[in-house]
């Protein structure tokens, strides 16, 4: 917020600045060459903006969270209410990146301009391609209100509108990308450094597990720090042994925490655009298919997956393993882990 940059040396940096992270890029720079390796790609055309308020809309239910639906099915944008600690709440739009000769904007909601607007829908205001500049944004405060309550009238009457509008037209737009990195930590020649969240595995919100992902993240993180830094006043050397302790506590990290992050990938996006032999396919469609209709219940097949990453403690990695007839390529074993996370800055 305040653009100020501070220099400085540090024992430890941990990277949780999202899936465009700025410390994967310096990771990347400073590691030896082909050693940390990542893939980034955007999951076009799928984007997302967010807005606060103080107060939750009052024709929803004050304490629920409620996934709204626009009147005109066909726009492609969804309203997403979370409700806060203070008795505010999120809304969190999540749309398509604007082509505006797709779809008008609906009669009623449009201005008294009428032909002039022809070609503006809400898709197109609230989310403009990222790449343009400033100049280039139709941004209409008082038009984009207007179609966030034609389109989802459950939000009339929420007290702040006008400041989340402008919260809105005030944001870039978001788009959600995935990310997947070969290790979590740094090299031992440069300062101990870590990969938290979606800096180190992001979905772009597929299966909803980017926050509990994170939280794992941190919690992994800090009981091997608790592991392995415990450094004496009394060792020779403190500084040294501090950055070995300090790596070693990294490396750990990673080796419990890739497989989960890749895991979790695997989950998201199936084969990845790879295809099952035939007889495979159709036996992996079929449990698809009871697993919907019955979802466990009378113990026939299983929880859909969505449903089993919501609502159980199983690890990734085990549901992963457990979904592998879902997949081409066999999901690695704990060994078979910890050995390539342990080659990757062999000399």
């Amino acid at each position: 917020e305040t653009n100020e940059h501070k220099k400085g040396s540090y024992d430890l940096i941990v990277g949780c600045d999202g899936a465009n992270s700025i410390v994967r890029g310096a990771l990347e720079k400073y590691s030896p060459p082909n050693t940390f390796q990542f893939t980034q790609r955007r999951l076009l055309p799928g984007c997302f903006k967010v807005c606060r308020l103080t107060s939750m809309p009052p024709l929803l239910d004050q304490n629920s969270v409620a996934l709204i639906l626009p009147e005109s099915k066909a726009l492609g944008v969804t309203a997403f209410v979370e409700p806060t600690v203070s008795g505010g709440c999120c809304i969190l739009f999540a749309g398509k990146l604007s082509d505006n000769s797709q779809l008008d904007a609906p009669d009623a909601s449009k201005s008294e301009e009428g032909e002039e607007q022809a070609g503006i829908n809400l898709n197109s205001l609230l989310f403009p391609d990222p790449n343009l500049s400033d100049r280039d944004i139709h941004s209409d405060a008082g038009l984009t209100k207007e179609m966030i309550l034609a389109q989802f009238p459950l939000l009339e009457g929420t007290p702040g509108m006008e400041d989340a509008v402008q919260q809105l037209l005030n944001q870039r737009t978001s788009v959600a990308d995935s990310v997947k990195c070969n290790i979590y930590n740094s090299p031992s020649a440069i300062t101990p450094t870590a990969l938290c969240g979606d800096a180190a595995h992001a979905t772009g919100g597929v299966t909803g597990q980017g926050c509990n992902s994170a939280l794992i993240d941190a919690v992994v993180l800090v009981d091997c720090l608790t592991d392995n830094y415990q450094p004496r006043a009394t060792d020779d050397n403190i500084a040294d042994m501090k950055k070995a302790m300090l790596h070693q506590s990294l490396q750990s990290y990673s080796n419990k925490q890739v497989p989960e992050g890749l895991a979790l990938y695997d989950l998201s996006f199936g084969n990845d655009g790879k295809t099952l032999p035939i007889f495979r396919n159709i036996r992996a469609m079929l449990s698809n298919v009871i697993d919907t209709i019955f979802g466990g219940r009378f113990a026939i097949g299983k929880k859909p997956l969505q449903t089993l990453l919501a609502s159980s403690l199983d690890s990734f990695t085990d549901i992963r393993r457990d979904r592998q007839k879902y997949f081409v390529e066999e999901f690695p074993t704990d060994e078979e882990f910890d050995r390539q996370l342990r080659s990757v800055y062999d000399a």
